[in-house]
C-alpha cells in the first residue's frame, strides 16, 4: 500500500493550501516542501483543480487554495484521484498476467481477492482521515483501530469496506 509520489505532492499541497487559508498560494509555494520541480507542482496542482480540491485564481495576487474546507477532504478522496489503480484491482495486474505466479484458477483467485480486500481497508482508513488531520503539529502516538481487534481478525477475505465502515462508525465514531 504504498503512495505514489503524485499522491504525496498532492497531498503536500493541501495541507500547504490548508495552512494559508487566508490567501492563495503560487504553485510552487504550496509543493515547496515536496521537494517537486516547479513543471511537476503544476501539473499535479491542475490535477487537484480538475477534481475540485482547489480553486485558482490569476493575476498578481492570484495562485490556489481549496476549494472547500480542509475537513471536507478526505485522504482517501485524494487518492482514488491521484491513485486510480486503487479503486480498481485487475486481477490480471495483481498475479502478474495468466499462470506467471504459478497458481492455479482457485489460488490465484483467492489471493486476488485477498488483494483486493487489503485494498479496500486501506482505502476505507483513509476516508477516516481528512486534509485537517494532517494539520496537527504534534500527531498521536497511535491511532484509532491500530489496537482494536478488527484489525487482528483471523481472517482478513472475510472483512468487507461495509463491515470496517460500519465498525469505524460503531466504535469509533
Amino acid at each position: 500500500m504504498l503512495l505514489t509520489r503524485q499522491s504525496q505532492i498532492a497531498i503536500g499541497i493541501l495541507v500547504a493550501c490548508a495552512r494559508s487559508a487566508d490567501r492563495y498560494l503560487l504553485t510552487f509555494e504550496a509543493a515547496s516542501g515536496t521537494g517537486a520541480s516547479k513543471e511537476h507542482a503544476a501539473k499535479i496542482a491542475h490535477l487537484l483543480r480538475r477534481a475540485g480540491f482547489v480553486t485558482s485564481v490569476r493575476g498578481r495576487n492570484g495562485g490556489i487554495g481549496l476549494a472547500r474546507p480542509a475537513r471536507q477532504i478526505s485522504i482517501g478522496e485524494v487518492l482514488r484521484h491521484t491513485q486510480p489503480e486503487i479503486s480498481r484491482v485487475d486481477r490480471q495486474d495483481v498475479l502478474g498476467g495468466p499462470n506467471e505466479a504459478g497458481f492455479d484458477g482457485t489460488g490465484a483467485t483467492a489471493l486476488a481477492s485477498i488483494i483486493e480486500t487489503g485494498w479496500a481497508s486501506f482505502i476505507s482508513l483513509m476516508n477516516r482521515f481528512t486534509i485537517a488531520d494532517l494539520l496537527v503539529e504534534q500527531p498521536p502516538l497511535r491511532l484509532a483501530c491500530q489496537d482494536c481487534r478488527l484489525s487482528k481478525a483471523a481472517s482478513p477475505v472475510a472483512l468487507s469496506t461495509e463491515s470496517l465502515e460500519a465498525h469505524a462508525a460503531h466504535l469509533h465514531g
